[in-house]
Parts: C-alpha cells; structure tokens; sequence
C-alpha cells in the first residue's frame, strides 16, 4: 500500500511521522505532497527516503489529485503530516477494508479516542452538524470529515474521473459526496485523535461553511 501525505508547512512533525510508518509498514510506499511549503517539509521527507512531489496550485485537494495520480497500488492510505493520526491506525484502515470487501474506509475521530484538546468544543459540534448533513443527504457517516482515509483502486480512480472542484478543507465532503453518489461502499472504523503541537490551520466558522455548502451543492449536481 502506498501512503499519501498532503503537506504544508510541516517540518516539526513530517520526520517523526514517517518514521513511525516505516517502523510500522515498513514494505509501504510513502508519498508526501509539498504543497509550497517555506520551511523544511519537503527537505526532511527527502532525507527519510521517501518520494517527494511538489504541487504548486495551493490547496490540499490539489495535493491529493497529484498524489493519487502517483498512486500504482491497490490500496493507498490518506493522512495529515501533523502526525493527529496514527500510522497504527491505517493498518487497521487497509485491513477493514480487505475483509469488507469496501471501497473507502473512513477512520471516525467522533466514535474513537479523542487527546485532551485535540478538538474544540465548538469543532466536535461542528463536525456532528456536517456529518448529520452528510448522512441525510448522502449515506449514514459519524465524522466525514476526518482526514484520515484507506482507498481501493477503484476509489482512487472514480475520483480522478470526477475531478475535484474545491481546493481547500471541503476536500473530504466532496470525496464523500462523490464516492456516496457513485454507490460505492463506505465504511467507518473509529480511531486515536491527537493534538497537533501548534495551532490548527482549519477556521472553524469560515471553513464549516464552506464544508457545508460543498455537501449541498454536490448533491444537487
């Protein structure tokens, strides 16, 4: 399996992060997207050995897209670089995914172990209203917007085919959105939620919105 890190900006946790993954899968492949990073993300995951990608169109959709295109495995594990999730997670990601025969596996930060401050009060509600929305509209889903996902090759390839039409945090609404609209078979498992060392990227209002807005406008296309 190949893993796919989209990052900016992340120099204190890229390294210890993909240690752990090679400790852990060590037979994995490991991707990490520079997404115009102006510290030592991209030096530091060169020097670990890893292949490194750079995409210049700001955004973490962008950053997936060019990662799923350099993805030729079956399976492909997505994840943030600020080392919330835990590589020990995604093997439980991949294995659900083989023994359910799914497409996607989602790992729910809301049904698993959360860190002390890893998500406000004002987040966690935020994320049970979008993933309320998300279920209405879509399919049943406890978290949609966790970052942490497991793909098979056919997920993988819907999405590339469907193309992505937001840039920024709507990311995973849409491959929700996309992947549920297609009939293919998502799963969720829960999963340790840390807390990054430095402060979110994400602005719980703006963002929210716009998430939302992403989860309406594709069910109506």
């Amino acid at each position: 399996m190949t893993f796919l890190i989209p990052a900016y900006n992340e120099e204190k946790s890229i390294g210890p992060l993909i240690d752990r993954i090679k400790m852990l899968c060590p037979d994995s492949e490991i991707i990490v997207v520079d997404n115009n990073s102006s510290d030592r993300t991209s030096e530091i995951a060169t020097s670990r050995g890893v292949r490194v990608i750079f995409e210049g169109k700001q955004g973490k959709a962008n950053a997936m897209v060019a990662a799923f295109r350099n993805t030729r495995t079956e399976y492909a594990v997505m994840m943030d670089a600020d080392l919330t999730y835990l590589p020990d997670d995604s093997r439980v990601l991949v294995e659900v995914l083989k023994a359910e025969g799914a497409d996607v596996v989602l790992g729910s930060r809301l049904n698993g172990e959360k860190e002390d401050g890893a998500i406000s009060r004002i987040n966690t509600v935020g994320n049970h209203i979008l993933s309320f929305t998300a279920s209405i509209l879509y399919s049943p889903v406890s978290d949609v917007c966790t970052g942490h996902w497991a793909f098979n090759r056919r997920a993988i390839r819907h999405i590339l085919e469907e193309g992505l039409n937001y840039s920024g945090f709507e990311l995973e609404a849409e491959m929700f959105s996309k992947l549920a609209r297609a009939g293919l078979k998502i799963v969720e498992v829960p999963i340790t939620y840390r807390k990054r060392s430095d402060e979110p990227k994400l602005s719980s209002f703006t963002d929210g919105f716009k998430i939302f807005r992403t989860l309406v406008l594709e069910r109506l296309r």
